[in-house]
């Protein structure tokens, strides 16, 4: 029942990322005619030159890449796309469809700021999920499979040519809106990735490490005891090693020099924490002071 349960806000996450991708195009990107990247720039290529609607094109392009990758990839790649390559052009066909979501700021620049940051947000949100949109994302995977092409290369390319197919059509303002809005996309897909995930790493080099071990067991957070030598006087000393979150690494240097003032620390971030001490913390009762009785160290949520 929890693994039905859970594949269902999956699901639901997966579709509400796609829809605010979608939004970001048709409501705040297309309308301003900013060029685009994905499959969505070659709708609006061919737009330009065929006439056709972009929402009927990109439908059309996301499900045949959609086959194209079932029968190249297998059934289990086409599994994990199936949703954002049907749900991906009809969000955008009712976005495109509907007047009053057209034109919301008046400002193109602002126009740009929103859509990256719906974008970013929701392609974040389908990603976490472990889900995609499908389209673009296909031939990049097929061409690795195929001949070992390296996947960010081929995206970064096929994004690069699309952008450069609607220069010629594309007014100045547009081009520059349009680099803008990826340029922030990215950086807001990146955040949303990374967002509670991240943290800092401590290295605790001093003399009374155990009394800051157990400081820091106290406070919820999982650690490591390492052997080390000390360079210059070659004496045995307990090197102690943990993560944090970026909130209490402030607190945490206070409780570390308030046992020793002479404590050597180095701190450094890391992008993506996961595990025992960290996305599972203890609860105050969890701590238990007798090492013999800890219970194999494991962390009840």
């Amino acid at each position: 029942m929890k693994k039905i349960e859970k594949y269902i806000v999956d699901v639901i996450q997966i579709l509400l990322g796609t829809a605010m991708s979608c939004m970001a195009m048709a409501c705040f990107a297309l309308p301003y005619n900013m060029v685009v990247a994905g499959v969505t720039g070659i709708g609006r290529i061919v737009n330009h030159f065929l006439g056709v609607g972009i929402s009927p094109a990109v439908y059309v392009i996301n499900i045949s890449l959609f086959v194209i990758g079932a029968i190249l990839l297998g059934r289990k790649f086409a599994a994990s796309i199936a949703i954002g390559s049907f749900a991906y052009p009809i969000f955008l066909q009712l976005f495109y469809n509907l007047d009053a979501l057209q034109n919301l700021v008046d400002d193109p620049l602002v126009a740009a700021i929103c859509a990256a940051i719906l974008d970013g947000v929701g392609i974040g949100m389908v990603i976490r999920m472990g889900g995609s949109t499908g389209g673009i994302d296909v031939p990049p995977i097929i061409l690795n499979k195929k001949f070992g092409w390296k996947i960010p290369t081929m995206l970064s390319a096929i994004d690069i040519a699309i952008f450069l197919c609607q220069i010629p059509f594309t007014s100045t303002n547009g081009v520059i809106l349009g680099i803008l809005y990826a340029l922030i996309y990215s950086l807001v897909m990146d955040k949303m990735l990374t967002m509670n995930q991240g943290g800092v790493q401590l290295i605790i080099f001093s003399h009374r490490n155990r009394e800051i071990n157990e400081e820091l067991l106290k406070l919820g957070f999982g650690t490591t005891l390492l052997a080390g030598v000390s360079g210059y006087l070659q004496e045995k000393l307990d090197v102690v090693y943990t993560v944090v979150n970026n909130r209490v690494v402030n607190n945490v240097k206070r409780i570390i020099l308030d046992i020793d003032e002479n404590a050597f620390i180095t701190i450094s971030s890391v992008s993506e924490i996961r595990g025992n001490g960290f996305s599972k913390l203890f609860i105050d009762e969890s701590y238990v002071e007798e090492v013999s009785d800890r219970n194999g160290g494991e962390i009840k949520p």
